[in-house]
This record gives structure tokens, sequence and C-alpha cells, in this order.
């Protein structure tokens, strides 16, 4: 029992801690010796920047983390690590070995959303460092370049006094060996609000990748063909909506994947494929605060679909297109999206310049979304800016797959009652009941997959369900009568 409580200690803790993650946005150039850094800062209310010295460079692929105290923890350009300190994180030297990452070298990565880090949802000081790599084979009888690996680091801050470490057998672990897009990589809560669905597209077809990840450990690969096949990624980016029920993807050619997500299940359905317009160099996708409207832009133009209509794509509403602006003698294109926690969308310019276009109030319809052109004025110049998942994302309230904070006994029939002997439980789970109806107890995992199920007869008073073979973990005890859910309580196996 003691072990239990710990356990749900560490589920609330890890719930309360979910805030302030993307407090801090790194940001610069692929040349730090020739042109300085700087940081974004949400700081009361708003994002403020303020320049820095850091040895790393910045190109395409950025991300980071925070504490939940909005504490800058590490980030990446997908070569190297850094530190707090702004210095480089201890055991990262060689990580992410590769052709492809060594001819990248010292600039970063340039493959959009190339990395990605998320908590370890069995340890608070942990983080998993997902990370794409690759080398040149031959493809359309050509030597071609692209991702042939997923990988993972784990990053422990327990270590060097607080300012992490990899895990030495921990460091740059295959997970999926396949030719991978570049970039593209994202992440969404379970349905249970505690552990993460991984999700990366695979190239040349439709196929996506799914990983899971657990207190114990990661699950997958599984995969699901839906949608686009893809043959053209030189630039992708892919987002979920802030509630992550929205999923969108957008590559190089102008297609467009817009489709819906089971964060039970982590299954896509219902695709909405289509050619943006202005198809040429399709750059980058954001879903508005309020999950209603999906932003998409091109080199040269931004447009807004709302999911709320059911003709969205034929309703699109064109907002903006770029003004011919240039930063000397760059243009200040349209690039990758990032939500921030001001609730502005801020969009990159990809080459190089001291400006960042802003979507200001995204939740509104049309041209009220007040986007601005390079209104964000930088102390100095940044390739992109870093790719986030909704760490701030809960449960799915009232889904099968909320499982971690059921209050006990919830019985919905007043006519009836129902409870479990001895819980956490070894072997025979006991349900005693009293009920004038039949009805059906069925145990789902942390997925909402059900694996194991007992009919419930009025006339008895109780029934015994064999939980012996099952792994040990967090279930839900389900007893639905005529199809209606009746009574749920949270079921803890031990061995």
């Amino acid at each position: 029992m003691r072990g239990f409580l710990t356990y749900l200690l560490l589920l609330i803790i890890h719930y309360a801690q979910a805030q302030n993650r993307t407090n801090v946005w790194e940001l610069g150039y692929f040349n730090t010796l020739v042109y300085p850094n700087c940081e974004m800062r949400y700081m009361s209310g708003a994002m403020d920047t303020i320049s820095i010295s850091r040895i790393m460079a910045l190109n395409i692929s950025n991300t980071s983390i925070c504490d939940t105290l909005g504490n800058l923890l590490f980030y990446t350009n997908g070569l190297i690590i850094g530190n707090s300190e702004y210095d480089t994180l201890q055991n990262s030297i060689n990580f992410n070995p590769g052709i492809i990452t060594s001819n990248s070298e010292p600039q970063g990565m340039k493959n959009s959303q190339g990395a990605l880090i998320i908590p370890d949802p069995g340890d608070m000081q942990r983080y998993y460092l997902f990370h794409e790599s690759g080398e040149y084979f031959i493809a359309h009888n050509q030597n071609e370049a692209q991702p042939l690996y997923l990988s993972y680091s784990v990053v422990d801050m327990k270590f060097d006094g607080g300012l992490g470490r990899i895990v030495d057998t921990l460091k740059n672990v295959k997970i999926i060996e396949d030719t991978l897009t570049w970039g593209g990589l994202t992440a969404c809560k379970h349905a249970n609000g505690r552990d993460w669905w991984i999700i990366l597209h695979r190239y040349y077809n439709n196929m996506y990748y799914k990983l899971l990840v657990t207190p114990l450990g990661i699950q997958g690969p599984f995969t699901q063909s839906i949608g686009f096949d893809i043959t053209s990624d030189v630039v992708v980016q892919a987002t979920f909506s802030p509630d992550g029920s929205k999923y969108c993807f957008t590559n190089f050619a102008g297609g467009v994947d817009y489709l819906q997500f089971d964060r039970c299940t982590g299954e896509f359905s219902n695709a909405v494929s289509f050619i943006n317009p202005d198809s040429f160099a399709c750059r980058g996708n954001s879903f508005s605060p309020n999950n209603r409207f999906l932003y998409v832009s091109t080199l040269f133009n931004l447009y807004q679909y709302d999911t709320w209509e059911n003709n969205m794509v034929e309703n699109r509403i064109h907002v903006a297109a770029w003004d011919t602006f240039y930063d000397g003698t760059i243009p200040v294109y349209f690039f990758m999206h990032q939500l921030a926690p001001d609730g502005k969308i801020y969009m990159s310019s990809w080459n190089g310049v001291k400006y960042l276009n802003v979507i200001n109030d995204p939740d509104n319809l049309g041209l009220a979304c007040n986007f601005t052109a390079h209104s964000y004025v930088l102390p100095t110049w940044t390739w992109n800016i870093p790719s986030f998942p909704n760490y701030d994302l809960g449960p799915l309230i009232g889904s099968p797959c909320d499982t971690l904070f059921l209050s006990n006994s919830q019985t919905l029939n007043s006519n009836a009652s129902f409870r479990i002997s001895l819980n956490p439980v070894s072997d025979w789970l006991n349900i005693i009941y009293s009920t004038e109806e039949d009805g059906v107890l069925s145990l789902l995992d942390i997925n909402g997959k059900k694996v194991a199920e007992t009919s419930l007869f009025h006339y008895f008073k109780n029934r015994l369900l064999n939980v012996s073979q099952l792994p040990a973990g967090v279930y839900l005890a389900v007893v639905t009568q005529n199809g209606e859910k009746m009574w749920s309580e949270k079921v803890v196996v031990v061995h």
C-alpha cells in the first residue's frame, strides 16, 4: 500500500508541475562567431527578449525545456545539448552520431522538428530526448541524404549539481530504423494525462510511426497509414491542437493532412487531405488556443481554416501575403509556427533575420486574428524558433482512459452498489455488488483497451476475476448495464 500511495503522489506531482515548460525560447543563427544569440522569455504575462552568450549555433532543428518554475533546463540543435549555464551538457559528446549529423556540424541539424523533449512519466527528474539521425543511401537512382533513425537519449537532472547529464546506458538508443521525413517529430499527451504519444511520419508513403511513453518505458513502434503520401519533405511541420483532438502535417510540396486524433488509442481518423493554395514551398502550421482555427503558411501566404466548418477547405480565408519586406538584403518570408504562453502564435522567417511574424489574436475568425508581419523585433538574427508539445494538457475527463484520478466507488445508479475487496490486488479481483439488473465488469488498461471481462448476474452477490496473468500496473474497472456505464474504480495490480 505504501508503494501505491507513493505512486499516486508522483502522479499528483506530475500534474501540478505541468506549467511553465515552454517559458524560455532559445534563438540564434548558424554562426555564433559572427552573430550573437538571444532568448525569448515569458515573464509577467508577455514575451520579452534578452541577448545572451552561447557556444551553440542554432540552425533549423531547435527545442528546449524548462522546469516547472519556468527556468531553463537544457536545449539542443540536434547535434549539441546545452545546459542552463549555456555550456555543454555532461556526457553529450558524440550525441546523435551519423553522416548527416557530422555534415551539419557545428551549425546544427537542418530538419525542422528534428528533436523533441518529453518528461519521463515515471521520474520527474529525467527527460527523454528523441532525435533524428541518418545516412546517405541509394534512392531514385541517386545517393540521397535522409533521416534513417529515430533514437532517444535520457537526460537525468540529478547529475552535475542539477545541470544534468545523459545517462550512460541510455544514450543514442535506436528505436526506429526506417526512411523518415526530415523532421515533423511531435507528441501529444495520452488521455490519462500522464503518458505521451510520440508521432513521426515515414517518407515515400502515408505511414505514421507512433510510440507510447509510460512509467514502464517506451512501447511500440506502432504504425498507421492515412492521409497523403509524402514525396517532398524538405520542410515539414507537424502540430497537435492544444486539446490534442486534432493534428496537422504540412509538407514542402503543399500537401496538408488534417486528422482527428484519439488520445486513448493513438489512432488517427477522418482524414481531410488537400493541397494548400500557393502550394510552392508550403511551410508551417499551427492551431489556435481554442482549438478551432488551423493556420497554414507557404513561403508567401498565410491561410486560416475553420475546423468547425463542414467545408473548411473551400471556406478557407486568406489572412496575409508577404509584403515584400526585407531585413537588409534578406526577405522576411513565412516559416515555422509556435503557439506561445502569451496565447499568440509566432512565426519565424526561415532564412535568418531579426524579425518574427505574429498572429496576435488567433482565436478570432478571419482578419480579426490580427496578423502583423515582421512585428516582433529581435536583438539579433535567428534562423528558426523552437518547437514544443503541449506540456500542460491534462487527462481527457470522462474518457475510458481517464483512469489515474478517478475517485473510488463512483456509483452512478442509486439503486445499485458496487465495491472491490482488496485493492491493490495480485491474483483474484473480488467485486461485491447489489443490483436488480445483470451487468458486465470490464477491466481496461491505461490505453483504454479491454484486457479482461466477467458477467455480473443480479442473483449473485460477488464475482471473481483472475488478474494474476496481467502485467502489474493501474487499470480501470468499469461496470455497464444495458450498455450504460454505471460505476468505475481504479484497480492496481501488483505481483
